[in-house]
């Protein structure tokens, strides 16, 4: 009888003990599973502003907000994490202590998961548009960038992409905007990242500057004749790592700048304690000074073929995203 006991004490403590180890493994298996919604936040703070476009040829970059800096030789992401769980859109909360208090408006796109039908429609139009005008329905600013429009498909063809869904899209919280950004999936090229807005009327309008990354002229065209007028480009800046034997006047601050789609790189210089530039140091901050996407009207100082290094004449917008007003 003692010995029956004993087999059967000692085979219920097994049970015991193996239920104890498959749980402890479960919930182990279960709690990796699950995404961090910091981790996820900060993956797509660097990729979206780092790699935005996926391959820096083909596609888009976007607002600059993160501090992570990421090879541009790295794989693209393919399709990233659903995000309705682990980043829920962002509000500003209402004035409640308050009651003549006017309503404040939302600075991102609320409840963003629930109109991916509308921004698929949008996103899928702005790509399979055969022509300036089909695309331009589906574009922010319309009037603003038909001549922008005109003048960059003068030089590079407008090929329409094959559609194959909507990827992630996450709210953007930039004030006095509804802003956001997509993922485009499709059959026959790389994914693309895009700035979206919603408008006023509840439709989507894709920003197509940043999209195909628009300059005044061509990066070798500039380096070549080294104008003296400020020419607008988006561009790629950091700290660098060695400093041209051309010096900057005193004061200033180097950068180097690159473009996305092109391997030569140029030296700049800006004036640190000028207050107009307070947005591109903010940027940079913001950037660790690495890779950071910035649209800025850059010139050279002296006659063409001096040597000298160019000069930054203005900072425009936020990372490749012009804003113009608000909307809200």
């Amino acid at each position: 009888m003692i010995n029956a006991v004993a087999t059967l004490l000692g085979c219920m403590a097994l049970v015991v003990m193996i239920a104890t180890v498959v749980r402890v493994v479960m919930v182990k298996l279960w709690e990796s599973a699950r995404v961090n919604p910091d981790y996820v936040q900060s993956i797509y703070d660097k990729d979206l502003e780092r790699r935005w476009s996926g391959k820096a040829r083909e596609n888009p970059s976007i607002l600059n907000e993160a501090s992570g800096a990421i090879s541009q030789d790295a794989p693209y992401r393919a399709v990233a994490p659903t995000v309705t769980e682990t980043v829920p859109p962002q509000t500003v909360p209402a004035v409640a202590d308050s009651p003549k208090a006017p309503a404040v408006q939302p600075t991102v796109i609320q409840d963003i998961e629930s109109k991916r039908v509308k921004i698929a429609h949008t996103v899928r139009g702005f790509f399979e548009a055969s022509n300036l005008d089909q695309q331009l329905a589906f574009a922010r600013d319309p009037e603003r960038v038909r001549p922008l429009m005109e003048n960059y498909y003068h030089s590079h063809p407008h090929t329409p992409l094959e559609w194959k869904n909507l990827g992630w899209v996450l709210p953007v919280d930039e004030p006095g905007y509804r802003l956001g950004y997509a993922q485009a999936i499709f059959a026959n090229a790389e994914p693309v990242s895009l700035i979206i807005e919603e408008m006023t009327d509840g439709t989507f309008r894709v920003d197509w500057e940043s999209s195909v990354r628009y300059g005044e002229i061509d990066w070798g065209e500039f380096i070549k004749t080294q104008p003296a007028a400020p020419k607008l480009f988006r561009v790629i800046a950091s700290k660098p790592q060695n400093i041209p034997p051309d010096a900057p006047p005193q004061g200033s601050e180097m950068l180097e700048i690159k473009h996305p789609d092109e391997n030569d790189v140029i030296y700049a210089y800006f004036d640190r304690k000028d207050p107009k530039f307070q947005p591109l140091l903010q940027q940079l901050q913001s950037g660790n000074w690495k890779d950071v996407p910035l649209t800025l009207r850059l010139c050279y100082p002296g006659p063409a073929g001096s040597g000298k290094n160019a000069r930054i004449a203005e900072i425009e917008g936020k990372g490749w995203l012009i804003l113009h007003g608000t909307r809200s």
